[in-house]
């Protein structure tokens, strides 16, 4: 009966694990050029398989390319591959890619696998050296992940399979330890094959978890896309009524109060007339960010309209959404900052007029409260602005 190490021959398993990551590489690739410029780390990791597979190409060549090839240069393709996959993790969690410390241990390496290879031949000591350096990297990896919320599957996946990566790479160590190193890469003894089997699959998974962790990105973004208002960043008109209609749904069931304020930018036109529509397109962009500041965090915001904001407060009673209003109104008329865009534009302020409305009972709609928001708005505009008035 063939065993384990008969059935499967070394080099065959690595061939086919560099032609998989090829095939990898092509999907990432392909993704790469359809996915939004945002979701950063898709270029590494398009490059990373093909750098893997050619590691792969100079292994399978053992023995008939010089050992200076397929040793020390192998060895060293792959750990730069690795390194490269966690490059794009870095990018892809929005962290700045740091991996400099990591590619100076590659020549290093590399270094000391040419002195085992061609003057001191020793495939215990070659083997020892690089799962260390390999258990190393896939653990710094995994330690990345584990700093951010695992709340998705292809973030599960991918910390499992960079944890398993370093636990075997660990545990051929421990073997090299034990006397169990072997004699070559491609000795088709049932330990090395379980190695390079392991380590082939979960290469393959990895990149599959990137296909996971990048498409499960890119409908977050459509879904914010979907919600938000593409210039201030804030709810839109359609998500803010979502919004409005739960918070006022639970005020007709007795749970809780509720307010609306509704906020409109003071003198917008004469800005959009003095300094051009990209600057008032700034203006509401700053406008939108200094509102968020004062707003409860159970605070619902939405750019209702033009240079209309809508606010909509659950949980505040009248007294409450009143002190918030004076708030944001005391906020939004600070000075903008000195070098600031907008400053250095001329323009020094921007004050906001607001209309408040609170829930009346069961006997009150939504509609109705939108209304007298908005004919409290007016009011604040014709008391001479920069001022809350109340429905």
């Amino acid at each position: 009966m063939p065993t384990l190490s008969s059935a499967l021959d070394p080099r065959s398993v690595i061939v086919l694990a560099g032609v998989m990551g090829l095939l990898m590489s092509l999907v990432m690739f392909s993704m790469r050029r359809s996915y939004p410029s945002s979701i950063r780390g898709l270029r590494e990791w398009t490059l990373a398989p093909l750098i893997c597979f050619g590691s792969t190409v100079l292994f399978a060549m053992r023995g008939v390319l010089p050992d200076v090839l397929t040793i020390p240069l192998a060895n060293m393709v792959l750990f730069q591959g690795c390194i490269t996959y966690y490059a794009g993790s870095q990018l892809f969690l929005g962290h700045a890619r740091n991996t400099r410390g990591w590619s100076i241990v590659t020549p290093v390496l590399g270094a000391v696998l040419f002195w085992y290879s061609q003057f001191q031949p020793s495939y215990t000591v070659r083997l020892a050296v690089f799962t260390v350096a390999i258990a190393a990297l896939f653990t710094a990896h995994a330690s990345l992940y584990l700093r951010h919320p695992l709340t998705h599957l292809g973030l599960r996946v991918m910390t499992g399979l960079l944890v398993l990566q370093a636990t075997v790479a660990a545990l051929r160590f421990v073997t090299v330890l034990l006397g169990e190193a072997g004699t070559n890469l491609l000795e088709a003894t049932w330990l090395q094959v379980v190695y390079i089997v392991m380590y082939s699959f979960t290469a393959l998974l990895m990149s599959i978890a990137g296909v996971l962790m990048a498409t499960d990105r890119v409908r977050v973004e459509f879904e914010f896309m979907a919600t938000h208002d593409p210039l201030t960043g804030v709810l839109n008109r359609r998500a803010l009524f979502a919004q409005s209609q739960k918070a006022f749904a639970r005020s007709q069931r007795g749970e809780t109060p509720m307010a609306l304020l509704m906020l409109d930018a003071d003198h917008f036109k004469r800005i959009n007339d003095a300094f051009g529509h990209q600057t008032g397109d700034e203006v509401l962009r700053e406008l939108a960010q200094r509102l968020q500041g004062p707003l409860p965090a159970s605070a619902h915001l939405g750019r209702y309209g033009g240079e209309e904001f809508l606010a909509v407060l659950p949980g505040l009673t009248p007294d409450a959404a009143h002190a918030v209003a004076e708030r944001v109104r005391a906020d939004l008329a600070r000075p903008f900052d000195a070098g600031s865009r907008l400053a250095d534009a001329g323009i020094e302020r921007l004050t906001v007029s607001i209309g408040m409305a609170s829930f009346r009972g069961a006997a009150d709609t939504l509609d109705a409260m939108l209304a007298r928001a908005d004919a409290a708005l007016y009011r604040a505009k014709a008391a001479g602005r920069d001022r809350v008035e109340v429905a």
